[in-house]
């Protein structure tokens, strides 16, 4: 517990494959990392998957209305644990279908809440991103070749983001594609750029935590 007996509140949002044991190490790394109570809830329910089809309609079969508030419910639950302050800070991670129910929930729910999309289809609306008053973190892949998450999507969400005045951090890595950071060993083995993108995320969410 930080100084002061205030922990902050992370979520981890998984990807299309479902809850899995990559995202609770990440999970795990975030919350050592930042000294904060880091939760990854299972947005499917307990549904998980090896198979692409079969992740691609789980996908599309859990609307944005459903996590919202399954999210509001974890974040009811984090209110009564021990350590976490009445007014906690709050951050949303997510990475790839997690990363756009992120910016999705805090554009609409919790406008005070950071957001971390690690590839994820980015919110584009500039009315939509301007009810936010807390900052944006946009980690992408240059070779990343889906539309709704290539180069060209991180660009327009930078743009969107500055027109819309909130405050970011959107960086595009090179030479890597969609899902770059595949588990915990690879920051343990400082590879490149995945400890970069593990650095921007941790430092800007060690930021905003600290207010």
């Amino acid at each position: 517990v930080p100084p002061g007996g205030a922990l902050p509140v992370l979520l981890v949002l998984h990807e299309f494959w479902g809850l899995s044991g990559s995202i609770v190490d990440k999970a795990q790394g975030l919350a050592d990392e930042l000294g904060c109570l880091c939760i990854a809830p299972d947005c499917f329910r307990g549904e998980t998957t090896d198979f692409v089809p079969k992740a691609i309609w789980l996908a599309l079969s859990t609307p944005q209305q459903r996590v919202n508030a399954d999210l509001a419910a974890v974040l009811r639950w984090a209110a009564s644990q021990d350590g976490v302050a009445e007014n906690f800070p709050v951050g949303v991670l997510g990475f790839c279908f997690g990363g756009g129910k992120a910016i999705g929930f805090t554009t609409t729910m919790r406008p005070d809440a950071a957001t971390v999309v690690f590839y994820g289809e980015p919110v584009l609306k500039v009315e939509a991103l301007a009810a936010l008053s807390a900052p944006v973190c946009g980690i992408y892949g240059a070779e990343d070749p889906q539309p709704t998450t290539n180069r060209a999507a991180a660009a327009r969400f930078r743009s969107a983001l500055a027109e819309a005045g909130v405050e970011h951090d959107v960086t595009c890595y090179e030479g890597v594609g969609h899902a770059f950071w595949k588990d915990m060993g690879q920051i343990e083995r400082r590879e490149t750029p995945q400890i970069a993108a593990w650095r921007q995320s941790t430092t800007f969410l060690r930021t905003f935590f600290d207010g």
